[in-house]
């Protein structure tokens, strides 16, 4: 869910392995970001909110090995994650949140919360030590 900068780059990553994808998108022109061949793949684009089951079902979400929720808002990927994880027991979920306080708390719910401000606050961290 989110077809943002990560998750168009996440998504074309697990297409271009042989995975079959459907991104989840509030924007169909985020959908641009993606590769062509991954584009027109026929079901791998949907337009809905993936907050709500009833657009996670269409998405196909009861069938999935892995979710990934990396929406800009972490309220909707914790949400999302937690439908996926919790009401369709899809087996590996992976929410992004930006706020580092919040991705501890949801970690410590059970879920695999990535925060990229904790993530690339290391790497500065790393790149300025001598």
């Amino acid at each position: 869910m989110g077809c943002g900068r990560i998750g168009s780059e996440v998504a074309s990553r697990l297409w271009q392995e042989g995975n079959m994808v459907t991104v989840l998108d509030l924007e169909l022109e985020n959908f641009f970001r993606l590769p062509t061949g991954l584009r027109d793949t026929e079901g791998a684009t949907l337009v809905g909110d993936g907050t709500l089951q009833d657009v996670l079902k269409i998405a196909g979400v009861d069938q999935a090995d892995v979710f990934v929720a990396v929406d800009v808002r972490d309220s909707r990927n914790a949400l999302a994650a937690q439908k996926a994880k919790y009401i369709f027991h899809v087996p590996r979920v992976v929410c992004r949140i930006g706020d580092p306080i919040r991705q501890q708390m949801y970690s410590e719910l059970g879920l695999t919360a990535v925060s990229p401000t904790q993530l690339t606050s290391n790497l500065i961290m790393e790149a300025i030590q001598p």
